[in-house]
């Protein structure tokens, strides 16, 4: 521009800008100063000034679009991107597999209390747990197997969360490549969905694959994805990778909805059964009034945003082979409902893989089953492969008589200075970094305390494992199969402003 302008007989000084300027202030101040050297007798006079008014526009249109061009640069790689929606892209561009809803599971005794014949509960009875505040009703839960209850005797049954979505007709087969049905249900229970094509004959059920690249062109599989707004999209071949619903075809889809973490319902809450027909059938209770129920576990939330760029590179670094012990816990990463995994090996030939099941919990045995049949898979033929739980290890602090003693600043409060203490300690021991074979340093309490508001100071007499002598503080270090937990915490606090008791 400035050569055409001079080659027009105009002089046009030389103006050099500053292209770090970038937010609204800064893009404001370089125009200002452009204006000032191309005409020398214009002074800024504030917002009456028409050219002003012009660099103003032009600064915020250009903070808007630098806004927009890092959100872009951002979002494009997993370690940075914020949206939903982003995050699960680039997790499938890598192949990891991001998991959903996932169901807890429990064993309920059922007693029968007929005198005249046994009485058979259906796979699929529904069985309700007591009032649960958060979800503002009872959580469901369903028999996984038909179980035979003797006369006057009682059986026991497994259990899992969720409800069950009769099969109904969520579409018709375009016969086109791509085609996917959406189901609006929020919830969809990982690996629960079952799809049926008609045929001519029959309507053929097809098979969940977890991805379409090993299909051939006859393959009748799906895919199920998990979208941004936690609903689900059920994905069909293209023809070349997986066989294409015909044109016309009815697809009908079978599913169930589960609450997640929020099923992991402690030992005693499911109360009862729903059953059509009960003919004397109940839920046992005990001398003291408590229904016999283990506690569900293995109920998970769908995977987050932090879980899947902590495991989503961990996972891809594998790809799908297992040679060193490594390999192996990265494989069983990929396996829905694990968040964490360490894999060891004694001698050539054996391998022994440590999982934890969601938020850092136990693994049920569905989960440790699953992660047996990912790396087994992947592993070299002759490898005796197992898989086990963590063992979890409590971390205590101070003791009665010597207490964790938290030093308070004038004018706070001291016991919500005590309080934000215990929530500290409780996020460390929740964080991703608590995981096998950790080491809870002292000196990491130590920094991490004593940066809440309001701490002056922290003496910590006593740290120890919950399994060694309750004397001294020093760091906690974990084996390969033990992972930390918070254990007893005792706290004092000195100064600040006393809560009456």
């Amino acid at each position: 521009m400035a050569d055409v302008l001079a080659d027009l007989g105009y002089e046009v000084p030389a103006v050099h800008l500053d292209y770090t300027a970038r937010d609204y202030d800064a893009v404001l101040a370089e125009l200002v100063r452009r204006g000032q050297q191309v005409m020398p007798e214009w002074v800024a006079r504030g917002e009456g000034d028409f050219i002003m008014m012009l660099a103003e526009i032009m600064a915020s249109g250009t903070d808007l679009a630098n806004l927009y061009v890092d959100q872009v640069a951002a979002e494009s790689v997993l370690a940075t991107a914020t949206t939903r929606a982003a995050v699960l892209q680039l997790a499938e561009m890598i192949g990891y597999l991001v998991h959903g809803t996932i169901a807890s599971r429990a064993t309920v005794t059922l007693a029968n209390d007929s005198t005249t014949a046994p009485v058979t509960v259906p796979r699929g009875s529904v069985l309700v747990s007591d009032y649960v505040e958060e979800l503002d009703g009872p959580i469901h839960f369903e028999t996984e197997a038909a179980v035979t209850v003797p006369i006057g005797s009682t059986a026991t049954v497994a259990v899992v969360q969720g409800r069950t979505v009769p099969t109904h007709e969520a579409g018709t087969g375009t016969g086109r490549s791509g085609y996917s049905l959406h189901i609006p249900h929020q919830g969809v229970v990982e690996g629960s969905v079952r799809v049926w094509v008609q045929a001519p004959h029959a309507d053929i059920e097809w098979v969940r694959a977890n991805r379409l690249v090993d299909a051939g062109p006859q393959d009748r599989i799906f895919l199920t994805r998990l979208r941004a707004d936690n609903t689900t999209l059920v994905i069909f071949g293209s023809g070349v990778n997986g066989y294409v619903p015909e044109l016309g075809a009815k697809v009908y889809l079978s599913y169930r909805v589960g609450v997640g973490k929020a099923g992991n319902v402690p030992a005693g809450k499911i109360v009862s059964i729903l059953f059509d027909n009960p003919l004397g059938v109940r839920v046992v209770y005990d001398s003291s009034g408590v229904p016999l129920s283990t506690a569900a576990i293995g109920g998970a939330d769908p995977e987050s945003n932090d879980e899947i760029r902590r495991n989503a590179p961990q996972a891809f670094a594998a790809q799908n082979r297992a040679v060193t012990v490594n390999d192996y816990a990265r494989l069983a990463l990929e396996v829905p409902g694990v968040s964490a995994a360490k894999a060891v090996s004694a001698r050539t030939g054996s391998v022994t893989v440590f999982v934890a099941g969601p938020d850092r919990t136990t693994p049920n045995t569905a989960l440790l089953d699953a992660v047996h049949a990912r790396v087994s898979a992947a592993a070299m033929i002759g490898t005796l492969i197992a898989v086990s739980g963590p063992t979890f290890v409590p971390v205590n602090f101070g003791t009665v008589p010597n207490p964790l003693r938290v030093f308070v600043a004038p004018g706070w409060r001291d016991i919500h200075v005590k309080t934000s203490v215990q929530t500290a300690l409780a996020n460390i021991f929740k964080s991703a970094d608590m995981s096998f074979g950790t080491r809870v340093t002292l000196s990491q309490i130590y920094t991490s305390l004593a940066s809440i508001p309001g701490v002056i100071n922290i003496n910590i007499p006593m740290m120890v494992r919950a399994d060694a002598p309750q004397t001294g503080a020093d760091d906690a270090v974990m084996a390969d199969h033990e992972m930390p937990v918070l254990g007893s915490v005792q706290i004092a606090t000195t100064g600040g402003v006393i809560t009456p008791e």
